[in-house]
Formats: C-alpha cells, structure tokens, sequence
C-alpha cells in the first residue's frame, strides 16, 4: 500500500509512492470520454473527473489516488478521485463526488 506523507496541514497529504507504472496501469483503467484527451482526462469509476498530472494532489479538484488490490496484480489497479478514495478507504460518508457538467460537486446517496 502507498505511504502517505502530512505535509502543511491535515488535510494536504502528498501520495509518497506507487511507481509509475503502476500510475499508468491504474490510469488506463479510468473512464475514457468522449471528446477529451484520454491521456490527460479521465473519470474514475463513480463519475468524477480526474486529471492525469493531478496524481496525488489533494489541492486539486481533479487530483487523484490508486484504489490498490489485495494483490499485485496491475490490471485491476483503480484510478480515483481524492475525495472519493477517502471516502471509499474511510467509508464515513454517505455520498460521492461525481460530474456536474465540466465541474465535480459531491451528491449524497
């Protein structure tokens, strides 16, 4: 599993490290619209954008995590946008982040 690093506050953490294969696997496994650069955007698997160089920036709307497997097997790597992996990893909330037109909003369940 990746480490995680505190960086100015609680709620900026900087993804410390999956390498970049594994980056790129997981992202090949995000949602391909339509319409946008596929190597650039992407939505993760509940409908929110994510941008590919937003990799582990949390101040970032459209950053994003890897849902990692219990296995090391790189084809079921997940892309995820941040808030959705937090709340997927904490399973605290009743609601995700998905697209509201060219924007992300969060919608309870």
């Amino acid at each position: 599993m990746a480490t995680l690093a505190m960086e100015e506050s609680v709620s900026e953490w900087r993804s410390a490290g999956l390498a970049r294969d594994w980056q790129d696997a997981a992202w090949e496994n995000g949602e391909r619209v339509p319409g946008n650069d596929p190597a650039l955007w992407r939505k993760d698997e509940f409908g929110a954008w994510i941008y590919r160089l937003d990799y582990g920036h949390r101040r970032s709307e459209f950053g994003w995590e890897i849902v990692e497997p219990l296995s090391s097997d790189r084809q079921v790597l997940r892309p995820m946008q941040w808030q959705n992996y937090i709340d997927q990893v904490a399973a605290r909330t009743q609601s995700r982040v998905s697209a509201m037109g060219l924007r992300n909003g969060r919608q309870l369940l």
